[in-house]
C-alpha cells in the first residue's frame, strides 16, 4: 500500500495504490490507436440476427469510432437518418479519445445506414434483430493499450508481472471509479452532485459555469468570472458554441433569473444523473480506499455484502466469514462496497467511512437521494464489487509496452493502468 501523491486523485476519494512495487510512468492516448475498447457481447445473449425486415425490426450495426463520444456520434447519426436519437439504441458510453467498437441498433432500413458517412466513424450493417441494442446489453470490454515515453529502469514487462503477482495476493485490483467519471481536467461532477443532494441548486449550477483551470482556453476563462459574479449575460457572450451545457444553463438564468432548478432541467437528463452517479461514485473510493488503509481490502469482515456471479448478495454474519473468504479466493462471489441511495442500507464500517468524512452524515445522507425537486435524478442505490481481476498479457514495441486485458462492464480501464503506471493521472492522459 502507498498513498497517492497525487491530490487530483484525492479530490475523487482515490487515496492509495494497492501494491507497492514502484510504477513505469509514461503516458497513453499519444497517438489514436493507443487505446483501444471492444465491447463483448454473451453469444449465447446477443441480439438474435434474422434474413429480412418486417414491422418493428431493428438494422443493428458495428460503430467503429475515433474522436466521437458516444453521445455525439449518436445525435450525428440521428441527425443524418432525419430521426430522433431515441430511436437508436447502444450499450455502453464510450469515451471520444480512443478507438472504439461497439454495436447500436436503429430502426431504419439497411439502405439507410448504408448511406450514412461520417469522418472517423465506420459504420457497417451486420443485421437486422427483433430487439433494440439496450443500455448493459455487453457483458465485458477488452483492451488493447499502448504506454509510451515510459521512464523506468528496469524491464518493463517483468515489472508489469511482478505488480500483477502483488496484486492477485491481495485479491485483485481496487474497482475505482476512474478519473473520466468525474471529469480529469475539471474533477467536479462529484461536487455539483453534493450539492444537489443538500439542496443548494444555485451552488450546483454556479460550479459547474465558474469552476475554472488553466487548461482552458482564455474567452472560457472569462466567461466562467462572469458566471461566478452572476452575470450570465456577459457569460453566455464568451462561452463557446460546443459548451452546449454551459450555455443552456447561462442562457435560462438570462431569462429566469433565480431559477436554478429550471436551468438545471435545460441540461439533457443524462448529464444531470452523471451528478448524482458521480458522487455515489466519490463514496465509493472513499469506502475502498478506507479498506485498503486499515489492510481489509479484501477480507471479509462481519456486515459485509457479498456479490455472487449469478447477481445475489448476501450480508456476511461472524458465522459465515469464513465461508465467504473461501469463495472470495476461488474467484466465486467478491466483496463489495455501495452505490448510495435511497434504499441502501450500509453496514457498520461504511457508516464510519461518511461520517468520517463527508458533511451529509449516515441517515441523512441516504435520505438526500430522494430528490423531491428534481425527483428524476432520485436513486435507489446498488452495490458494486471493490475488486476486479485482469489478466494481462503485455508485449514491449519499441520503447512502448502494449497490454492487452479484458474487464467486466463498468470497470475501468485505468484502475488498471494507475496501479502499472503509478503516474500523475494528467501526465498520464488518463
Amino acid at each position: 500500500m502507498i498513498p497517492t501523491p497525487y491530490s487530483i486523485e484525492k479530490e475523487v476519494g482515490i487515496d492509495y495504490y494497492l501494491t507497492d512495487t514502484k510504477g513505469i510512468g509514461g503516458r497513453i492516448k499519444t497517438v489514436p490507436n493507443d487505446f483501444v475498447v471492444e465491447e463483448i457481447y454473451d453469444p449465447e445473449k446477443i441480439l438474435k440476427i434474422v434474413s429480412n425486415r418486417i414491422n418493428k425490426i431493428y438494422s443493428i450495426i458495428l460503430v467503429k469510432k475515433l474522436n466521437w463520444d458516444t453521445h455525439t456520434l449518436v445525435r450525428e447519426i440521428a441527425r443524418r437518418l432525419g430521426i430522433s436519437k431515441k430511436r437508436i439504441g447502444f450499450s455502453g458510453t464510450k469515451d471520444k479519445n480512443a478507438l472504439s467498437i461497439q454495436l447500436m441498433s436503429c430502426d431504419v432500413t439497411k439502405e439507410s445506414i448504408e448511406k450514412i458517412k461520417i469522418k472517423d466513424a465506420d459504420i457497417k450493417f451486420v443485421g437486422y434483430s427483433t430487439s433494440p441494442v439496450k443500455l448493459g446489453n455487453h457483458i465485458a470490454n477488452r483492451f488493447k493499450i499502448t504506454i509510451r515515453d515510459i521512464n523506468h529502469e528496469s524491464d518493463i514487462c517483468d515489472t508489469v508481472a511482478e505488480i500483477e503477482r502483488e496484486v492477485d495476493d491481495k485479491g485483485g485490483f481496487p474497482n475505482f471509479f476512474g478519473m473520466q467519471r468525474f471529469g480529469t481536467i475539471r474533477p467536479i461532477s462529484h461536487k455539483i452532485g453534493e450539492k444537489i443532494l443538500k439542496r443548494d441548486f444555485k451552488g450546483a449550477v454556479l460550479t459547474y459555469l465558474s469552476y475554472e483551470n488553466n487548461y482552458e482556453p482564455e474567452d472560457t476563462r472569462y466567461a466562467r468570472r462572469y458566471a461566478k459574479e452572476e452575470d450570465f449575460k456577459n457569460a453566455l457572450r464568451y462561452f463557446p458554441h460546443h459548451l452546449r451545457y454551459e450555455r443552456a444553463l447561462a442562457n435560462h438564468l438570462v431569462r429566469y433569473p433565480e431559477d436554478y432548478i429550471g436551468a438545471l432541467r435545460d441540461i439533457q437528463l443524462g448529464v444531470r444523473m452523471m451528478f448524482i452517479h458521480a458522487y455515489q461514485s466519490y463514496l465509493f473510493n472513499k469506502i475502498v480506499s478506507k479498506r485498503i488503509e486499515e489492510g481489509i481490502f479484501n477480507r471479509v469482515i462481519e456486515g459485509d455484502y457479498v456479490y455472487f456471479k449469478n447477481g445475489g448478495i448476501d450480508k456476511v454474519n461472524l458465522n459465515k466469514v469464513k465461508l465467504y473468504e473461501n469463495l472470495i479466493d476461488k474467484g466465486r462471489s467478491s466483496i463489495t462496497a455501495p452505490l448510495i441511495g435511497y434504499n441502501s442500507v450500509l453496514n457498520d464500517f461504511e457508516l464510519k467511512v461518511i461520517e468520517e468524512s463527508e458533511e451529509i452524515k449516515g441517515e441523512d445522507l441516504i435520505r438526500s437521494f430522494k430528490i423531491k425537486e428534481l425527483p428524476e435524478l432520485s436513486s435507489k442505490g446498488i452495490r458494486r464489487p471493490i475488486s476486479i481481476k485482469a489478466h494481462i498479457t503485455s508485449s514491449k514495441i519499441d520503447d512502448a509496452l502494449s497490454l492487452n486485458f479484458l474487464l467486466d462492464k463498468g470497470s475501468y480501464a485505468t484502475s488498471i493502468l494507475r496501479e502499472i503506471m503509478k503516474e500523475d493521472p494528467l501526465k498520464a492522459n488518463f
